[in-house]
């Protein structure tokens, strides 16, 4: 049936973007149920300034240097031109233009008064518009007041685009120039004041010093030395050239991993261009054209935003030097330029201009040269990429929960999330990682079978972006392979038939192809509206208070309502469907929440679970770790850590004494040890790109933690003192593992990795110190665990849904364990238990039984693994994603389950009368990780509450050779047969 409110295929953006975020959402909704376990639309941030400026003597007033400047345009203001403050003290090789006065700092009484204004693009990204630029040659009537010429006014306007533009536009002057530029907000307000002195030749970039900078705030500028003379490869020697007879400027900025670009047509009165994304820049033979090349990106972390740029078939001259080249190296902040003898040599030809980078060329960093036979004389228009103007989507990649994936255009589908766009098909998608700390990649997780350009993936993580043209009419997901629940969706609509389209059929991640009438298909959807919109996801708070009762609290929660958007799509055999009916009939509305319930039989010690969303006053960055006491089932502690803003604390393990947490911060590069007690930092130590899972040496203490966004395992010193080495988990010349959550043999033999990327777990012998082995699991393996003297190890195959069955010592593959046999893709027929996108997997203490955590399906399967076989599961929440073991008093284990999605803990008896049988495995309890008024905090909880529950860590271990080195105050609580788990 038809959408209610659209007339037409056209109908408002709005409600079209509605349907494109449902489309998205069935893949989306895989997918985050893939990952379980983007930011919101971009809003221009307007700072009002007064242009406030220092005293400067006298003698001084016709050398106002940039240096100077920094210091006159500083209180409540943005900075935009700070880059150039490097003008007066750069070297040569800094700034690549030639110079008869290296460091003039005299103004020649030139004058360039210079407004600009910010405006949204219909994508939602920010971009400067020219709105005037006068030249007046004069002399200003005092240096704090570089506003006032006197004569010989010249409007230079005219050659600016009339468009906002990415990137901004390029104001080139001469040396000695006098420069002001107030740039604006769009009603008016003034943003930023600046005035400097372009003393020194060379390529500059300006930038907003906000994340919106590397959105689209950013632009060049150019300052020609007074000698109008720079030094470059022409035919084949190294000689000076006149600057007035460059017949063109190809300026080109390095972000993330695509290439944005301005031409200024030096012969029609240095009219400037946009070209947008990845253009095709032309030129003739013969004619000498001055490239630009300027990187954007983290300046403070340069090593993942550098790139390198190389053009074929084409050299140049290093300059600063007299080395020929056609390669460079391009970081934040710094510019090269360069002159090219277009064709010498060579003659026409198509060639290509890329990132050296492998990981950015295949995100689509790459465009093309395009060199012609002709006329010198007779300039050719280069050809423009994709722009923001014309079917383009663009998603800011961020650190926040529910919005890692976000459009700038905002919400389009009126229900909570900003993680969908939609265009008509052959448009372009662009991605920025401007709001990240740690590493990702831009992978697509569902596409239409038989697009063009699909898969689109990367080989490694990195912090950049991606590029992609969706050429086919249907749903697009997008996500991060190291984080999988981070998702953003595009429908790619074909605008002449009804309904927006999703496709026919839609390939996942894995290989396999179902219609998108199918359950699987809308169970993802339903997935993808629930993880991306923070007001869908399982909320306890209306009963929290009670959930701490010694007594069994029912829930008098709020229903559980999952709001879909109310569009038209068009599926499997243009069939055409109301999004919302569909979803609520198949799947129900507002369903009551699972009671909540103290188990009968407490504990012992404590829970930490790692409540990675939770949001608190002091930081920017969210995520907790909390402390239930298993005998009260109180929320005791909350630990945020605002001192270091510990960014999405992921999972945990402890020392041997039990007295330090170590934490890793799974979007960062860091890993937090505090202390367990008081929750006071001990120390926050840098590890590597995006630490996932940390577990000690049963003998020494010794730390292993899982680089997930790079290729191996840290070792650190006991208490984490300082890294003494990185384990490579792959040999040399192997693709990069990314490594998640690994498992160590009870006698500290053997560690295993599952490689995410590359679908094999390692077997790292720690004896030899040295792969033992690779064995080849299912797709993206994320999570190990492995019985108590190690014979087996299992690992959990996230998007195949399968557990994979391994000899350690062998390192052979014994079986795979389906968790979906007992479904019906198609249908949704369920027929057994079940588990859809597994993630964490530990074998309980005793070795009975397997427990592991389903994010897709919200279900905890038990595995006996005496048979490997799937004997049942249990209800979980929305984002099931984390499981470990604790001891029950007086005899047994807890398996305690946190859901990423919902905040509560499930506690699982998975073997209620001992008999070593788990099939009555059964919920023994649920308790809300709301914090209550008595709960110790470090900072003021504010928002999402309880919510990311990840890892988990029961205090005190009683895994098989850790539990032995328990101090004897955490022995006495145990049973004999609690304390040596190893024996039977």
């Amino acid at each position: 049936m038809r959408k209610n409110n659209r007339n037409t295929k056209n109908f408002n953006s709005n409600y079209t973007t509605i349907i494109s975020s449902f489309k998205p959402c069935i893949i989306l909704f895989m997918i985050i149920l893939v990952a379980t376990g983007p930011i919101f639309a971009l809003n221009l941030s307007v700072v009002e300034i007064a242009s406030a400026q220092q005293q400067l003597s006298k003698e001084n007033n016709e050398s106002v240097t940039l240096e100077n400047n920094k210091n006159i345009i500083k209180d409540n203001k943005k900075e935009v031109f700070h880059t150039l403050n490097s003008i007066s003290s750069s070297s040569p090789e800094d700034n690549d233009f030639s110079s008869s006065s290296p460091n003039n700092k005299t103004s020649n009484n030139t004058m360039h008064k210079i407004e600009m204004v910010v405006i949204t693009l219909p994508t939602g990204q920010p971009a400067y518009k020219m709105i005037s630029h006068v030249k007046s040659n004069g002399s200003p009537s005092s240096s704090s007041d570089m506003t006032s010429i006197s004569s010989n006014n010249i409007d230079l306007t005219s050659k600016y685009s009339k468009l906002a533009t990415i990137p901004g536009p390029a104001l080139v002057f001469t040396e000695g120039d006098s420069v002001n530029v107030n740039i604006k907000d769009k009603d008016g307000n003034l943003i930023t004041s600046e005035e400097f002195l372009a003393s020194k030749p060379g390529t500059f970039l300006y930038i907003d010093d906000s994340k919106n900078g590397e959105n689209g705030l950013f632009g060049a500028v150019i300052v020609n030395p007074k000698n109008n003379l720079t030094t470059g490869l022409i035919k084949g020697k190294i000689q000076e050239f006149p600057l007035n007879k460059l017949d063109k400027d190809f300026i080109m900025f390095m972000v993330g991993s695509t290439f944005w670009g301005m031409e200024i047509d030096n012969k029609d009165n240095y009219k400037q261009n946009p070209l947008w994304t990845n253009p095709t820049l032309t030129g003739v033979v013969d004619q000498k054209i001055r490239f630009h090349i300027l990187g954007v990106g983290h300046a403070g972390n340069p090593t993942d935003h550098q790139h390198t740029f190389h053009l074929h078939a084409h050299r140049w001259l290093d300059p600063g030097t007299n080395n020929i080249i056609d390669v460079k190296q391009i970081i934040p902040g710094k510019t090269h330029s360069f002159i090219i003898d277009v064709g010498d040599g060579v003659g026409p030809g198509h060639w290509q201009y890329h990132c050296h980078v492998f990981a950015h060329m295949e995100a689509g960093m790459m465009g093309a040269f395009n060199v012609v036979s002709g006329d010198p004389i007779v300039n050719i228009p280069s050809e423009a990429g994709a722009s923001p103007y014309k079917n383009f989507a663009a998603f800011e990649l961020t650190d926040q929960p529910g919005k890692w994936f976000t459009n700038l255009a905002g919400d389009i589908t009126n229900t909570g999330t900003e993680s969908l766009a939609v265009i008509n098909k052959t448009g372009s998608v662009n991605f920025m990682m401007s709001d990240v700390s740690g590493v990702h990649t831009v992978s697509s997780f569902v596409y239409p079978k038989g697009a063009m350009n699909m898969p689109f993936d990367e080989i490694t993580a990195y912090a950049g972006g991606g590029i992609v043209k969706l050429d086919h009419p249907g749903l697009y997901v997008f996500g991060c392979k190291l984080h999988p629940f981070m998702l953003g969706a595009v429908i790619a609509d074909d605008p002449s038939t009804e309904g927006l389209d999703l496709g026919d059929e839609i390939t996942l991640i894995n290989g396999i192809t179902v219609p998108t009438s199918s359950d699987l298909a809308t169970r993802l959807l339903k997935a993808f509206f629930t993880f991306t919109a923070t007001h869908n996801w399982q909320d306890y708070t209306s009963s929290s208070s009670s959930s701490s009762s010694s007594s069994s609290p029912s829930s008098i929660s709020n229903p559980w309502h999952v709001s879909y958007p109310d569009v038209d799509v068009r599926i499997t055999n243009g069939t055409v469907v109301n999004l919302k009916d569909t979803l609520e009939s198949r799947y129900g509305q507002n369903m009551s929440l699972d009671k909540l319930k103290n188990p009968d039989i407490p504990g012992v010690g404590e829970v930490w679970i790692d409540t990675q969303f939770e949001k608190t006053a002091s930081k920017t960055k969210p995520g907790t770790a909390s402390a239930v006491n298993a005998t009260t089932w109180e929320i005791t502690k909350k630990v945020a850590l605002p001192e270091i803003n510990m960014n999405n604390a992921h999972n945990m393990w402890s020392d041997k004494d039990q007295n330090l947490i170590y934490a890793t911060q799974w979007f960062d590069n860091k890993t937090s040890i505090f202390d367990r007690n008081t929750g006071k930092l001990v120390k926050n130590i840098e590890v590597g790109h995006d630490p996932s899972h940390v577990m000690t040496s049963t003998k020494s203490d010794e730390l292993m933690v899982a680089l997930h966004g790079e290729q191996g395992v840290a070792l650190l010193s006991p208490k984490g003192e300082s890294i003494k080495k990185i384990i490579p988990m792959q040999f040399p010349g192997q693709d990069p593992s990314h490594p998640h959550g690994h498992w160590m043999s009870a006698d500290d033999r053997y560690m295993v990795t599952p490689d995410e990327f590359t679908g094999t777990a390692t077997i790292y012998d720690m004896m030899i110190d040295k792969i033992a082995g690779k064995v080849k699991t299912g797709h993206s393996p994320i999570a190990v665990g492995m019985t108590p003297d190690g014979s087996k190890s299992y690992v959990a195959d996230f998007f195949d849904s399968t557990v994979s069955v391994v000899d350690t010592a062998n390192a052979t593959l014994i079986k795979k364990i389906s968790l979906l046999e007992n479904y019906d893709p198609i249908s949704g027929n369920i027929s057994g238990p079940i588990g859809f996108l597994p993630i964490q997997t530990p074998v309980s203490p005793d070795g009975q039984y397997l427990v592991t955590a389903n994010t897709g399906s919200g279900t905890i399967t038990i595995i006996d693994t005496e048979t490997d076989e799937l004997v049942k599961d249990l209800p979980c929440s929305a984002g099931c994603h984390g499981v470990n073991f604790g001891a029950k008093k007086d005899g047994g284990y807890y398996a305690y389950v946190s859901s990423s999605f919902s905040n509560d803990l499930v506690i699982v008896d998975g073997d209620p009368n001992n008999d070593g049988n788990p099939s009555d495995a059964k919920v023994a309890g649920r308790i809300s990780l709301i914090g209550s008024p008595e709960t110790q905090v470090d900072d003021k909880v504010t928002a999402l509450h309880g919510t990311g529950g990840m890892g988990v860590l029961p205090i005190p271990i009683v895994y098989n050779g850790w539990v032995q080195n328990l101090p004897e105050e955490w022995k006495s609580l145990l049973t004999q047969q609690q304390q040596n788990p190893g024996v039977q």
